[in-house]
């Protein structure tokens, strides 16, 4: 091989080890304190993700990101363009770890149900792994601003809180005076009869925010299954049920079902919520991530009417959807 092409050679490989050294030069590390105080350093930028939990998914998409999500839960499937996405766990709960790993994202994103083994597992491929534990409307700005920097969309991530904190606002502000004996007193049931959610939890927080008393929030342990008699002791103003439904065509039909079993249970013939028909649906949809708002707004209007006279959930749900994801409003996510 001649001088000249030896010296061609080492001045291409000086060359190409220099772009290299400006393309890391580029990188940039960003340190994240996750939902569980675990610190993440995570190299930006991110182009490919793994959401395992259906909240950041939204939260990517509203970020206008959704085609960096490689990898998805099997809840994850709003917006309707992560329909053509790879499960690769059917919740944070249950990961495919292989999956994952083959996918070789550049971050995963889960929620509290990941457990620990299960992270250490998809880091030990060197995959970075942040865990968001809460959810709600007074919450969610942190996982917001979290993924907004990861994806350097900062601004957009600000003007999805901005739109939350607004109606936040609202809510807050009318509520502000009440005293303790203007706030109902509200059961909030979750996937099954009488199991309900005490201090901490997502729904307690939901009814707090919106101006009303949790009845188990003293209870000593975070989900506790009361008994019919207790319910009827306690005989409160308003019963609220989550629905799990995820099927749109289902949603409607399983919502009613489920308000007419409540109000049709003999043992709570005499209870205040159920004489004043005051038994009300919450789907899942609008139960968490950046659509709770929709939820608290709901929760208000049903919990002080007169003072939520002039608010419309559902025109607020058409706005957000509109906004941040670019949908119109399909289907029913409140009962009645």
């Amino acid at each position: 091989m001649t001088g000249k092409v030896l010296t061609g050679l080492f001045i291409a490989l000086m060359l190409l080890s220099f772009l290299g050294a400006c393309e890391d030069a580029k990188a940039e590390m960003i340190t994240i304190v996750d939902g569980r105080g675990q610190s993440v350093d995570v190299p930006t930028p991110v182009e490919r993700i793994a959401s395992i939990s259906s909240r950041a998914s939204e939260i990517i998409c509203a970020l206008g990101a959704c085609d960096k999500i490689v990898g998805r839960d099997s809840y994850s499937f709003f917006p309707p363009a992560l329909a053509d996405v790879q499960v690769v766990a059917e919740s944070s709960y249950t990961p495919n770890i292989e999956l994952i790993h083959k996918l070789d994202p550049d971050l995963v994103i889960a929620d509290s149900m990941l457990s620990n083994d299960d992270r250490k597992k998809i880091e030990s491929a060197g995959i970075p792994v942040i865990v968001e534990t809460t959810w709600d409307s007074t919450t969610v700005a942190t996982p917001v601003r979290h993924i907004g920097a990861l994806l350097g969309r900062e601004d957009r991530a600000e003007e999805i809180i901005g739109f939350i904190e607004r109606y936040q606002g609202i809510i807050e502000e009318r509520t502000a005076g009440l005293e303790e004996e203007d706030k109902p007193a509200v059961f909030f049931e979750w996937s099954r009869p009488y199991y309900s959610m005490g201090n901490g939890t997502l729904f307690h927080n939901l009814t707090v925010a919106a101006g009303g008393i949790n009845i188990v929030a003293d209870e000593p342990v975070k989900y506790p299954t009361m008994d019919p008699e207790w319910l009827v002791e306690r005989d409160p103003d308003i019963i609220i049920r989550y629905d799990y439904s995820t099927e749109k065509g289902n949603l409607t039909d399983n919502m009613e079902k489920t308000r007419n079993e409540i109000l049709s249970r003999p043992e709570l013939g005499d209870v205040k919520a159920i004489v004043d028909g005051r038994v009300y649906i919450l789907g899942n949809p609008v139960a968490s991530g950046i659509r709770s708002v929709v939820g608290d707004l709901c929760l208000a209007k049903w919990f002080h009417p007169d003072l939520f006279e002039d608010i419309d959930p559902e025109a607020v749900h058409r706005e957000l959807l509109h906004e941040f994801f670019g949908q119109e409003l399909d289907g029913v996510y409140v009962y009645p």
